[in-house]
């Protein structure tokens, strides 16, 4: 008895993802197949959200270690930072309003901001 229950269960089971499959099949926007282009955006948005970390852990290791190039480079380091958390969260509200386009251009600045700082971060003092 315990058993016919189970194997009815699994039949159900498979039933249902078959019919799943078969929907995604006959149209792609039901399944899990649809908005590619969202995907690339979140991608990039991680991109983005990396590449952030990077230039603060970058920062951070040049100032703990004293090797900045100056105390104004420092200042200016640390609000292109800031900036870049800021249009990182633009981004994603962005990205989740379906504003591709932001976000890209978002996106864009933000590469652009922490390449800055990463450079920057390397300098080493004269």
């Amino acid at each position: 008895m315990k058993h016919s229950i189970h194997k009815n269960q699994f039949l159900a089971l498979i039933s249902i993802l078959l019919i799943g499959v078969a929907l995604s099949l006959i149209n792609p926007d039901l399944g899990f197949c649809n908005n590619l282009p969202e995907e690339k955006t979140v991608h990039t948005t991680t991109h983005a959200r990396l590449s952030v970390e990077l230039a603060w852990d970058m920062y951070h290791h040049a100032a703990l270690g004293g090797t900045l190039a100056s105390p104004s480079i420092q200042s200016e380091l640390e609000m292109n930072l800031h900036k870049s958390r800021a249009l990182l969260a633009e981004a994603y509200a962005a990205e989740e309003g379906g504003d591709i386009q932001k976000t890209q251009d978002l996106i864009k600045q933000i590469l652009e901001i922490t390449q800055k700082v990463i450079t920057k971060s390397q300098e080493q003092k004269q």
